[in-house]
């Protein structure tokens, strides 16, 4: 929570979280864990995914990917793109 806080004040931009979950994608002691959010603004919906072997780092980009993609759609005045591979 407090990294997307930080990440809202950053960017300046508020979406609503709609959905988010993790996974592991690796096992073992160094596991990667994979991310995945949802968000919304304006009536659309955005996912954005992160991995790495800390999940509040993932989920930090996951996020931080979710708003990128919201942001590139806004700005190309697109639909956007709402299954996305990293």
């Amino acid at each position: 929570d407090a990294a997307y806080e930080a990440i809202k004040d950053a960017t300046g931009r508020s979406p609503k979280l709609e959905d988010y979950s993790i996974r592991a994608v690796t096992s073992g002691k160094e596991a990667l864990g994979e991310a995945t959010v949802k968000i919304s603004e304006k009536g659309r919906t955005y996912i954005g995914r992160g991995i790495s072997t800390d999940i509040i780092e993932a989920s930090a980009k996951a996020y931080i990917d979710a708003i990128n993609r919201m942001v590139s759609a806004q700005t190309k005045g697109e639909q956007p793109e709402l299954k996305a591979e990293l």
